[in-house]
């Protein structure tokens, strides 16, 4: 677009100056014409060829002609022999004029002006010679120009957009570390960018720093909450535990109280896993992480949770093999994460349930799959169960806090891998990437 439009302007230019020049040749021989026309009411036919006489020795190359006609149309005088023109055109071609010699014009025409003198006939002419020549030069300057001027906006445009194409890559590099969980990210700014990205940049900077202070906010209060009564419930557990081994105990309300105990105890549960969850978000363990087999944690999660699989007659099985897979990360964070993924399935699959692990490395990435054919999760509340204590089932009647997964997404956010869920048809799929 921008070199069609900059070729528009330049044939433009170029077609005024040819206008201009062309108006110019005809104001010119339109004021010489008015003046053999003032030498003939002066001084009559003889005053005329007197100054055509001199009119003709300003010629060069022929570039101007004159033939001056009687009323039968016979030549009286004139530096060429005859002008074959059609009525009164203002042109025509340097082949139709008869010189008297040779032509010295290189001119491809003549412009051309007739004025009556009495019954006599002035035809006056100039070549386009000098018309065509400079045209030529003014339009190989423009050609010239026009190459110039695409060179240099082509330039400037190619470095403004890489400039523009970098900022854009920072912007959406910047995002996406945001979106991952890194919230210190920012995009970087020079003090003199001004311009409408530099604008969009500091907004961007400030919604995060905004969002990071919220994002503070919470978990600073989800873990001071989390601390502050998980002790007072650690307290009140003991209590219970010593109302229970009391021998002054009612027998009907010893059960109720061990009852109570476990109750205490799940809260406990929720409480430290809540505080796992902000310790995980804050990041801190990544300054600890090293080569991990998962094949190794995948089988010692199996030893340990076969037995409990048996006792629900269920089979959990490991299908990676003995070949190594290795991630870069936080052993014991990772181990949880798959006896999360690990109970989460042995807990709300019915008897005669399938749960399997598996592993599979390319050179992009390692895949951790764990397949159950239970009930699975409606397709609407997938992403919902990772956030903190939301519960597929509502009323809530069966165990669990609901933050079993939201300690998995963290740990997974914290190792920079996707989980996700899908339908295993039956049943629910859970599958996390670590990239390489």
């Amino acid at each position: 677009m921008y070199s069609f439009v900059t070729a528009l302007v330049f044939a433009g230019a170029y077609k005024l100056a040819e206008y201009e020049t062309t108006d110019w040749i005809k104001e010119q021989l339109v004021d010489e014409e008015a003046a053999f026309l003032a030498i003939y009411e002066d001084q009559g036919l003889d005053g005329v060829i007197e100054g055509l006489t001199k009119y003709g020795a300003f010629n060069f190359e022929d570039h101007r002609i004159y033939l001056l006609l009687d009323a039968n149309g016979q030549r009286i005088v004139g530096n060429v022999d005859t002008i074959g023109r059609t009525a009164k055109a203002d042109y025509v071609d340097a082949s139709a004029i008869g010189f008297s010699g040779h032509n010295e014009n290189e001119a491809f025409g003549y412009i051309l002006r007739s004025v009556n003198l009495g019954e006599n006939t002035l035809v006056l002419g100039t070549s386009t010679y000098f018309l065509l020549e400079l045209l030529e030069g003014f339009g190989g300057g423009l050609i010239i120009g026009f190459v110039v001027v695409i060179m240099v906006g082509s330039g400037v445009g190619i470095a403004v957009g890489r400039r523009t194409e970098t900022r854009l890559r920072q912007v959406s590099g910047t995002l996406e570390r945001v979106a991952k969980g890194d919230l210190g990210a920012r995009v970087s700014l020079h003090h003199n960018d001004a311009d409408d990205l530099a604008r969009l940049s500091r907004e961007i900077n400030s919604t995060i720093s905004q969002l990071e202070k919220m994002v503070e906010s919470q978990n600073q209060i989800t873990a001071d909450i989390a601390h502050d009564l998980r002790t007072p419930m650690q307290r009140l557990r003991q209590r219970l535990e010593a109302i229970g081994q009391s021998e002054e105990l009612a027998d009907h309300l010893s059960g109720q109280v061990y009852q109570a105990i476990e109750a205490a105890d799940d809260l406990i549960e929720t409480f430290h896993a809540l505080l796992r969850i902000s310790q995980i978000e804050a990041g801190a363990q990544r300054e600890s992480f090293r080569e991990v087999d998962l094949t190794a944690v995948l089988s010692r999660i199996e030893d340990a949770y076969s037995a409990v699989a048996e006792e629900n007659n269920q089979t959990l099985v490991f299908t990676g093999g003995a070949a190594p897979h290795t991630v870069l990360g936080d052993q014991q964070l990772l181990t949880q994460m798959v006896a999360n993924v690990v109970e989460n399935a042995l807990r709300h699959c019915p008897s005669k349930a399938r749960v399997e692990m598996s592993l599979l490395s390319t050179s992009d990435h390692t895949t951790f799959t764990v397949c159950d054919n239970g009930p699975g999760i409606p397709e609407r509340d997938r992403e919902k169960v990772f956030r903190r204590l939301y519960r597929v089932e509502k009323s809530r009647t069966t165990s669990g806090n609901g933050l079993g997964f939201s300690l998995v997404k963290a740990i997974a956010d914290l190792h920079c891998a996707k989980v996700a869920l899908s339908d295993n048809q039956p049943g629910l799929k859970v599958t996390v990437l670590f990239s390489k």
